[in-house]
């Protein structure tokens, strides 16, 4: 009994060490407790079979005082590296360095950071041989740090083609409303009026929690990167696990995509990538890029189209180039159709030494299109698709609210000061995606951080007509289809509200819905305006926004609309009307405001107090956050003020911690039906095409027994061959089978099409 109390007890510690602390700031969270060497990929991390990563070594001091890195030593399985990873690389030491964090948020605030001296070692681009289990063991100046990794194969072929759709920032609260706003019910029954969504008939549904290693709330970059490599990382990072070097972004150790996968191991194989964002914006960009800033727009289109290189800015001329630490790395992913915006990252002073990279594009053989017309007329790929200079505007804005595209004068993708009035819309670009890689979505989350909730769900409803779209085609019956958020909105529906009644409330409270003057109390409690809101039972039925066309184009005719809003918000102003695009943007001391235009075209809910920053001092450069008058002004006239609940130089919602729904449709659907972590959903596309085990993939209808056959000239990978782990015996990882059709989607916010 003592002794299996003991180790018990010493189970524990060692779980316990890899519990990240307590706390809003951190020295580094990949720091394990009790010591002051960290390694990644963190404990706990899992890989597919062959996939490629980096392995960095960090040990820090309590101060400036350069740390003993120099009798360094790590250990797999109690062996040496070079017996378990063939060909495993030297460390390559760095210069030690210092680094600075923030004791906690105060500290920040009041900017008294404190400085750590860091050694640090890197082994680059290795990759474990075989299934199972690795136990690691690095020791360093005296500390130990150990961890245990795990090696995945998947199983056998399950489809031809995988998808997966992100709607960015799609909650489930929000799918709930988009469908009662589109769907009408037969006393209350959906099943028995016009039915449910396309995305709620889907095979399986499970559950995905978002957070990454250093926060409870993640951003899209984090997240997406969680789905794209099957790793945990950091708030803006990208496909890496972010390093405590002060300046470099390039420098993580980065971990291999699935679409770097295949383009390695099934060159064939089509990969697509369709959004209603910026092409690399963070989204679609955590399915090839590395990068510890996700705002490195430059750099991740040079990825795109060449691969990950490590380059470093000259201080005098600005120019980029590969230099300092080697770091070898897998071959380009080059989307077979890449479509979406963000033309300002392709040419210009934003682009990589200013390089036209739709010239580069178009010489590496790319058919590169700008607007609708163009994308319908491409019958071959590879298609290179950008259709703004910033991301895409909003359904509402492409194809109803047309005139308001106007208001941004130099949207186009050219950049030549035009406006992008002819942009395709999401389920276009899907299925032409499919439609090219056969022979050959993320506006939602825009438009909620604004809290302009018509046009976000009016984005999520252009989702689900394309995916009722592609689950129409052919390929379907061969396809594994995910759909998924990458996170949450703070986003729900409390009641109904009765805009007459709500636009006809006296505002001050002064007078009675009898048209009889109330007391005159000093209050501001409007609650002449509140009572226009119904909740429980009368929180009745509201009015549907589609047309006959089926299109939400209604918005601004319902009387009866949702009452909702979101928990987290800077200060603002709610009168529940379909917003304006707002253009505000600071407001001066002498009351002035001052406006921009930008894509998408949403609601701007709080504009930029010039002098606040002068009142509130922690502030900063951001400046203080006041409601837009544009929302009471010229609007309506009349709307509840609403008190932000967010850091003062917040202009905007964020995201929260809520799970998202993960939908599963075709062969893959029976092991979606659970809570997964989001690092799951990378093996669950690996699985489905059968990418860490020998491919018997299966056509429907087929034959028992009948084998989808590769195309030739597509050679198997063959894993390196080293000692192994204990009792795993090396070999074939991967098929010989590589697909000629298209590969996965990610739409809304993005989709990858594999």
């Amino acid at each position: 009994m003592q002794i299996s109390a003991l180790l018990t007890l010493a189970a524990t510690a060692a779980a316990l060490s890899s519990v990240p602390q307590p706390g809003q700031q951190n020295k580094y969270r990949a720091l394990q407790r009790d010591t002051k060497l960290a390694i990644v990929p963190v404990d706990g991390a899992e890989f597919l079979a062959g996939q490629h990563f980096d392995i960095s070594i960090e040990l820090h001091s309590d101060d400036t005082t350069v740390p003993d890195f120099s009798n360094l030593a790590v250990t797999i399985n109690g062996k040496k590296i070079s017996d378990v990873i063939v060909n495993a690389p030297a460390p390559y030491i760095w210069k030690p360095y210092n680094a600075t964090f923030f004791a906690d948020t105060k500290a920040r605030d009041t900017k008294k950071s404190t400085t750590f001296a860091v050694a640090r070692g890197t082994f680059r681009n290795v990759a474990l041989p075989a299934n199972g289990e690795y136990n690691v063991e690095v020791s360093a100046g005296g500390q130990i740090a150990t961890a245990k990794w795990v090696v995945k194969g998947s199983a056998v072929r399950q489809a031809k083609n995988a998808l997966l759709f992100i709607g960015d920032g799609m909650a489930p609260t929000m799918i709930s409303a988009a469908r009662y706003i589109s769907k009408n019910t037969r006393f209350g029954k959906f099943a028995n009026g016009d039915g449910f969504l396309e995305i709620e008939k889907f095979d399986a549904m499970g559950k995905i929690a978002t957070n990454g290693i250093d926060a409870i709330i993640t951003d899209s970059a984090n997240s997406a990167a969680a789905y794209g490599s099957g790793q945990k990382g950091w708030v803006n990072g990208l496909n890496v696990y972010s390093d405590t070097t002060p300046s470099d972004n390039l420098d993580d150790a980065k971990v291999e995509t699935i679409s770097e996968i295949i383009r390695r191991v099934r060159p064939g194989m089509c990969i697509g990538i369709v959004t209603t964002a910026s092409v690399v914006d963070a989204t679609p960009a955590g399915f090839f890029g590395h990068t510890r800033a996700r705002s490195q727009g430059g750099h991740l289109v040079n990825e795109a189209l060449n691969g990950f290189s490590h380059l470093v800015q000259n201080s005098t001329t600005k120019k980029w180039s590969v230099s300092g630490e080697p770091m070898p790395w897998g071959p380009a992913v080059k989307p077979d159709v890449y479509l979406g915006g963000g033309g300002e990252w392709f040419k210009g002073s934003k682009a990589i030494n200013s390089t036209n990279y739709y010239d580069a594009f178009a010489a590496a053989g790319y058919n590169v299109v700008y607007d609708k017309t163009a994308l319908k007329a491409a019958s071959a790929g590879p298609v290179l698709g950008i259709f703004t200079a910033g991301h895409m505007d909003t359904w509402y804005e492409r194809e109803f609210n047309t005139g308001a595209l106007t208001t941004n004068p130099d949207s186009s993708p050219k950049l030549d000061g035009t406006t992008a009035t002819n942009q395709p819309g999401l389920e276009l670009m899907t299925t032409k995606a499919i439609e090219i890689m056969e022979r050959s979505a993320a506006s939602v989350d825009k438009s909620m951080h604004p809290m302009d909730y018509d046009r976000g769900l009016a984005d999520l409803l252009e989702l689900d007509r394309t995916v009722k779209a592609v689950r129409s085609l052919e390929c379907a019956k061969e396809t594994a289809i995910f759909l998924t958020a990458d996170h949450s909105q703070g986003y729900d529906v409390y009641g109904s509200v009765d805009l007459n009644y709500f636009r006809s409330a006296a505002q001050d409270d002064s007078v009675g819905a009898d048209g009889k003057a109330n007391l005159p109390e000093p209050a501001s409690w409007q609650g002449e305006q509140r009572n226009a809101i119904g909740v429980y039972a009368d929180a009745g039925w509201i009015d549907n926004v589609l047309d006959a066309n089926g299109l939400p184009t209604k918005f601004a005719d319902a009387r009866f609309r949702l009452a909702g809003g979101k928990v987290d918000s800077p200060s603002h102003v709610e009168n529940f009307e379909v917003k304006q695009p707002g253009l505000a943007t600071s407001e001066a001391a002498d009351g002035s405001v001052s406006y921009y235009p930008s894509n998408p075209l949403t609601r701007n809910p709080s504009i930029n107090y010039v002098n606040g920053s002068k009142i509130i001092r922690e502030a900063g450069s951001s400046g203080v956050y006041v409601a837009d008058p544009h929302d009471t002004t010229k609007d309506s006239g009349v709307g509840l003020a609403r008190p932000g609940n967010l850091p003062i130089n917040s202009g905007s919602s964020v995201h929260t911690l809520q799970a998202v729904d993960l939908y599963c449709y075709g062969p893959a659907a029976a092991s979606c039906g659970k809570v997964h972590d989001n690092t799951e959903l990378f093996f669950l596309i690996a699985n489905a095409l059968g990418l860490g085990a020998d491919a018997t993939y299966q056509a429907p209808g087929a034959a028992p027994g009948t084998q989808y056959v590769a195309p030739a000239g597509n050679a198997g990978y063959v894993a390196p061959v080293g000692t192994g782990a204990a009792g795993n015996k090396p070999g074939n990882l991967y098929s010989s089978a590589a697909t000629f059709g298209f590969s996965a989607v990610v739409a809304a916010a993005a989709m990858l099409l594999l």
